[in-house]
């Protein structure tokens, strides 16, 4: 194998595959390396969507980095918050949830204003990417679901790489559930398709499943047996960009290729890209010497390019879970810790925007969360949580999480070490803005009154789980103080491993004070050197992430070949 490629991509998840698979696909056909730091993940096991449970969470995974945050010191009992990420060809991919929602179109508008609005990011190029090249939809919802979910064939792509499609259990619980929005006030009913880019209402989210099978972007773009000019590297750890200074003294480095723990050396002719998310990322760009001067200093490294936003800005989507105990119907569907189905919703909450944290945010963030289509929060129903709880042999558990949207909190990567192999710092700061904190109250108390709808009081609701201490079945949440509802959520937060922003993107010429990268995925102050990972996100995207990431490898993909040519065929040498 030859050292020296067109093309490095570091990290094989769904953005770094995208691009590295597009590259090689152009038609100049320019010879691309994609190294990725754990293992072919081709086994069968990984790619049973229950199985995940199973395989990818277990101690010492070879499918998971299994990092944990730093403690939250102000949430009960200094919790440690599980921050898994997947590890491997196919990334998380290989070990997420399967969702697949696109979020609200006017999250992409407000990317595409904050960085340079020349409307590579807006949704109407969005919806183009999604449709032309990464969305392979199967419309396969049953009839008797054809009164609530009618998506449109104008607003789904059925010739790209990811197969996406509805769950393959519909229970039948699903119905209760549905009834329950259209009954609860506040849940703005059932959204027929919540992957148009309005997704404000009870729904039904699709899957990166098909024929039984969990579609990572390894499987999705052909890792397993790559083209030709497409080198895919596998266990191989990378612990610094390798720089040289350019000629005349300008003061930017240039990115000329990677080295790994074994010791091994890549060069790159035209371009060095990292892939490898909000965590990796800023972690490989200080360990090259790219991050802040004060935390390279402190761990003896060379400082390459003074950075100071590299590690900050961290944004995730934090959750609380609550549920109800009820009777079995006989013959019905059982619901179990390994079965999963996608029912969820995004929506507005007047509480919230009635609120003095709402109204002491800036004027700019205001005005963006009254849009029609950004939701202060998500419920994700039938979720596999407190599957430890004692059941009599006619009892099953109904249980749903929520999620808060638009997070303002922000927290931070940093290293604890020099050495790649230790895990960096995560700190997310979870809920320490008090509007975060009144989003997770007046949420939790939404799903409670969800979970009262007359769909399930007819279900025989036995007792609750997770609601606050001192309540019944029969309490209101609107009787429930904010003092109860919170001492719910800061006893158990957890992560939907949604972060983001840790290497956000600011507008062309923007300066080192304000981003990372520019808008063509340039890492400020240097040459030859992009980052295209949901590191770049400004503001993290109200939806379930790994779409978006796709759709960053597909449009730096873009970037990349109009910017070097690619689209012009290479000359025969003969």
């Amino acid at each position: 194998m030859s050292d020296t490629f067109d093309f490095i991509v570091v990290g094989a998840g769904p953005a770094g595959s995208a691009l590295s698979a597009r590259l090689a696909a152009a038609p100049s056909r320019p010879s691309v390396l994609l190294l990725e730091a754990g293992g072919s993940n081709d086994g069968i096991a990984h790619l049973s969507g229950a199985e995940r449970f199973a395989v990818a969470f277990q101690p010492g995974s070879p499918l998971n980095w299994s990092y944990k945050t730093t403690p939250q010191r102000h949430l009960d009992n200094n919790q440690e918050i599980d921050y898994s990420r997947g590890k491997g060809l196919g990334g998380s991919t290989a070990i997420n949830f399967c969702g697949w929602v696109v979020g609200p179109d006017e999250d992409y508008n407000e990317w595409d204003q904050l960085v340079d609005g020349r409307g590579r990011f807006a949704w109407s190029n969005v919806r183009r990417i999604l449709k032309d090249k990464v969305e392979r939809f199967h419309n396969d919802v049953p009839r008797e679901y054809g009164k609530w979910f009618q998506p449109k064939p104008e607003d789904h792509g059925t010739t790209g790489a990811v197969d996406v499609s509805y769950q393959e259990d519909w229970f039948d619980i699903c119905k209760d559930l549905f009834t329950a929005a259209e009954q609860t006030p506040g849940f703005d009913g059932v959204n027929p398709d919540v992957n148009s880019g309005d997704p404000i209402g009870m729904g039904i989210g699709t899957l990166c499943v098909y024929g039984g099978s969990r579609i990572t972007s390894a499987s999705a773009y052909g890792l397993h047996a790559p083209a030709e000019n497409l080198t895919v590297v596998t266990d191989e750890l990378i612990e610094k960009v390798i720089f040289e200074q350019q000629p005349g003294g300008s003061g930017e480095s240039i990115a000329v290729g990677v080295r790994s723990v074994s010791g091994k050396e890549w060069c790159a002719i035209k371009e060095v890209v990292i892939c490898g998310g909000a965590i990796n990322t800023p972690q490989l760009l200080m360990l090259s010497g790219v991050g802040p001067r004060e935390q390279l200093e402190r761990h003896g490294i060379k400082v390459v390019n003074d950075l100071s936003q590299v590690g900050r800005n961290l944004q995730d989507h934090c959750f609380s879970t609550a549920g109800i105990v009820i009777k079995k119907r006989p013959g019905e569907s059982e619901l179990g810790p390994k079965k999963f189905a996608s029912p969820m919703g995004w929506f507005k909450l007047p509480a919230v925007h009635a609120s003095k944290e709402f109204q002491e945010l800036p004027r700019e963030t205001r005005e963006f969360l009254e849009r029609p289509h950004v939701p202060n929060w998500e419920i994700a129903a039938l979720t596999p949580f407190f599957a430890d709880t004692p059941l009599a042999e006619d009892e099953e558990v109904f249980s749903s999480m929520a999620l808060i949207m638009n997070p303002q909190s922000r927290g931070t990567v940093t290293l604890q070490s020099t050495d790649p192999r230790q895990a960096p710092l995560i700190d997310p700061k979870f809920l320490t803005h008090p509007y975060d904190k009144r989003n997770a109250i007046e949420s939790l108390r939404e799903m409670l009154r969800y979970q009262q709808a007359p769909a399930w009081k007819a279900r025989e609701v036995t007792r609750t789980i997770g609601w606050p201490a001192g309540t019944s079945y029969e309490t209101s949440p609107d009787n429930m103080s904010d003092e109860a509802l919170w001492s719910i959520v800061k006893s158990k937060v957890g992560s939907s491993w949604h972060m983001s922003g840790t290497c956000r993107m600011g507008a062309k010429g923007a300066s080192k004070e304000d981003a990372c990268v520019d808008s063509d995925f340039r890492v400020i102050g240097t040459r030859r050197l992009r980052v295209a990972d949901m590191s770049i996100v400004p503001r993290v995207n109200n939806n379930h992430t790994q779409t978006t990431a796709y759709i960053i490898g597909e449009l730096a993909a873009e970037q990349l070949i109009q910017e070097h040519g690619l689209s012009r065929l290479q000359r025969s040498t003969l």
